[in-house]
């Protein structure tokens, strides 16, 4: 059939139309506001829903312990954060066994759950999404495959002796004499509580982890002792590196010509003395140079702070007599927490020597130590040689009749004859 004249030309403008419609409507549709696709941004960590089995159950008979979460649970997680390492289960026979299902963990003994034994399994903070957002705050559910669940349990405190604070994240063992382990991790206090137990005898013992393998390594520090459940007071253990070796001076240092520092290659036990006999200091003629003191790092840290007070002491002294007002002193420090420092003495690993006598420059001297009394309990001598330092060069003399700024003559050549006077 014929089109009438002109139809091409009208057909043409309302396609083009059309198009333009659909292009404002476009761009329309991305200029209005709104969340982008696939909604807000996620931010919030995993929540926790619910564990099976419920915790005060008993007779259980589930192969695990369940968590269920309200999202994907992300398992490719690395050291602290592979989804293995946050989870404890006490008593232990080893690495437990965690199988992974999306939104919900399975977690049990390596070799299953023992009968008539009360169980405490953990979730540790630091589980993520697949966002990468991490949990703050853990859990714990306990349980029995038995009838009753005991109420004994052991309480403490882990330190970091050496840097005298809590030792953040420490294992706990408690081991019974047949070998049974109940395992816990301390706060970021270095604070613990492990159990449910049975009333009986437990070696405690604290290790700080540094590997996170849950394993007491050769080169880690740790502390151990014996508790009876129930016990009379808390624990403190005293984490620091330990072996059955005696100690050895490993180095020397001129403090100053009447100062010296010692330094060993191991912690020294800090309830033994050091009287000036333990020590000897010699030149090359065997002459002793006699000994005034012989100060541990908290005997100068104590004579450092009593420095400071009287010297504080003397500028109020001094400003009351002279009428000057005071500055306002700052608060306080609030009180520390009771688990924040050790009951004894921490450890050190350096001794300083003062000395009668200067001693002279550029010259060797050694250093005896008699006994010394590492924390293996065993003691031991040694020795070593050092070399003091040489003298500052002089400087030259000014010239007193010499105008200010004006520069130093310039010395002679050598062998020149002097300036002849007129």
């Amino acid at each position: 059939m014929a089109l009438a004249p002109g139809s091409d030309a009208l057909a043409n403008r309302g396609s083009v139309r059309r198009r333009l419609i659909a292009a404002s409507i476009f761009v329309a549709a991305c200029a209005s506001a709104g969340p982008p696709p696939g909604g807000p941004e996620d931010r919030s960590p995993p929540r926790l829903v619910r564990v099976t089995p419920d915790t005060n159950a008993v007779n259980v008979g589930a192969r695990a312990a369940t968590f269920f979460f309200d999202e994907t649970i992300n398992d490719r997680g690395t050291g602290e954060q592979d989804v293995g390492n946050l989870f404890i289960v006490s008593p232990s026979d080893g690495t437990p066994r965690v199988s992974y299902h999306r939104t919900r963990i399975d977690v049990r003994p390596r070799h299953g759950f023992r009968p008539n034994t009360a169980y405490t399994v953990t979730l540790l903070p630091g589980l993520g999404d697949l966002r990468g957002n991490t949990m703050k705050t853990g859990a714990t559910v306990v349980f029995s495959t038995g009838a009753s669940i005991p109420t004994l349990r052991i309480n403490g405190v882990a330190y970091d002796w050496a840097a005298e604070r809590g030792a953040a994240r420490a294992l706990v063992e408690a081991v019974t004499p047949d070998s049974v382990v109940y395992i816990a991790q301390a706060d970021s206090l270095g604070r613990f509580s492990i159990g449910p137990l049975v009333p009986g005898t437990y070696l405690v013992r604290g290790t700080i982890d540094q590997n996170n393998n849950r394993i007491q390594d050769r080169t880690e520090s740790w502390d151990s002792v014996r508790v009876t459940a129930p016990q009379s007071a808390p624990v403190e253990l005293l984490a620091a590196p330990r072996d059955t070796l005696p100690a050895r001076l490993t180095g020397v240092t001129l403090a100053d010509s009447v100062t010296l520092r010692l330094s060993f290659d191991r912690l020294l036990d800090p309830a033994q003395e050091f009287p000036a006999t333990n020590f000897r200091v010699a030149g090359a003629d065997s002459v002793s140079i006699p000994l005034t003191t012989t100060r541990t790092p908290r005997q100068e840290a104590a004579e450092q702070s009593a420095r400071s007070r009287q010297a504080a002491d003397s500028a109020r002294r001094a400003d009351s007599v002279a009428g000057r007002p005071r500055a306002a002193q700052p608060p306080a420090p609030a009180a520390a927490d009771s688990a924040a420092k050790p009951s004894r003495p921490a450890p050190f690993s350096g001794i300083t020597l003062g000395l009668a006598r200067p001693l002279a420059p550029n010259t060797t001297y050694r250093v005896s130590v008699k006994s010394v009394r590492a924390l293996s309990r065993r003691e031991g001598g040694s020795e070593r040689t050092f070399t003091t330092p040489r003298p500052a060069p002089a400087r030259p003399a000014a010239d007193s009749t010499a105008p200010p700024g004006a520069r130093p003559p310039a010395a002679a050549p050598s062998g020149a004859a002097p300036p002849s006077r007129q």
